[in-house]
């Protein structure tokens, strides 16, 4: 509690004490401790305010954040409100008219403030139309989102690539619908025993296995299977594949063609190629 009372918003305790912050939350405690700060909007919410002048003039907006928006306002030299108090030397009375609501609502009711203040002679200081959410927020309804969705393969892909269309379709119930087109991942492969140990006999060297079958190779290793399911295979002096001409005819009959065995074995295809034995391993081709 004393280090939130350091803070005027949630946001900003957050963001600077985030230990306290996160104990607070893991404990129960934020709505207690966080009374005395300012509710803020988010990217779905606004509230409505007013700035009403002494000389009958007044300004009527939206925004998410009450604070932010009185200090942008001080700063900027161009904004309505601030050349009115430097053009007449009034300072406004601040009105916050609404709490935080959905921007829908919130764009109707600031025309409705507006209108009042105007059929109570008031003089307005907006020169842009009411109704404007401000911050370049976009509002995912279906369309937009399937518009969206329609660009990915996979929802993993949709979800990275625009996360606000892929949550909004899936609080709004569309997610299944628009994601109809997409693709199921491929299922990982559990191995079993047999699986890596029929896998694993296709192969001479554990180097083989390893390079052309990883997940098999992983996975023996992990369940202690590793060294029974390979002991078929020849082992490497010096992690060096020695291949004698025995082993070459191994490697060769996994082969259609001697091009696939230079590709496949280099070392053994160049072991033949010099000892003369390809013509024996490859007697039709």
């Amino acid at each position: 509690m004393q280090e939130a009372l350091k803070y005027i918003t949630r946001s900003e305790f957050k963001l600077n004490s985030p230990s306290a912050y996160i104990s607070a939350r893991k404990n129960g405690l934020l709505d207690e401790i966080c009374q005395h700060m300012t509710k803020l909007g988010n990217k779905v919410k606004r509230c409505i305010y007013s700035y009403e002048f002494s000389d009958n003039y007044v300004y009527v907006g939206l925004t998410s954040n009450i604070a932010k928006r009185n200090i942008w306002r001080r700063n900027n030299k161009n904004d309505a409100v601030t050349k009115h108090m430097l053009k007449t030397n009034l300072t406004p009375i601040f009105k916050q008219l609404t709490d935080y609501v959905e921007i829908n609502e919130a764009s109707e009711l600031e025309g409705i403030f507006l209108e009042n203040y105007l059929k109570n002679n008031w003089l307005t200081l907006n020169t842009a139309k009411t109704g404007s959410i401000g911050g370049n927020i976009l509002i995912w309804d279906k369309n937009k989102c399937l518009e969206v969705a329609l660009k990915y393969s996979h929802k993993n892909e949709f979800r990275l690539g625009n996360r606000s269309a892929y949550h909004a379709s899936i609080k709004n119930g569309w997610h299944d619908e628009i994601c109809k087109h997409m693709k199921r991942p491929k299922r990982k492969i559990i191995w079993t025993f047999n699986m890596c140990k029929e896998e694993a006999s296709k192969y001479l060297t554990k180097k083989e296995f390893m390079k052309n079958s990883g997940s098999a190779y992983q996975s023996s290793i992990k369940n202690g299977w590793h060294d029974e399911i390979c002991k078929h295979m020849y082992k490497l002096p010096y992690n060096i594949i020695y291949w004698n001409k025995e082993t070459c005819a191994l490697a060769a009959k996994k082969c259609c063609t001697r091009t696939e065995f230079a590709k496949k074995y280099g070392g053994a295809y160049y072991r033949s190629l010099k000892n003369k034995w390809l013509n024996e391993f490859f007697t039709k081709n």
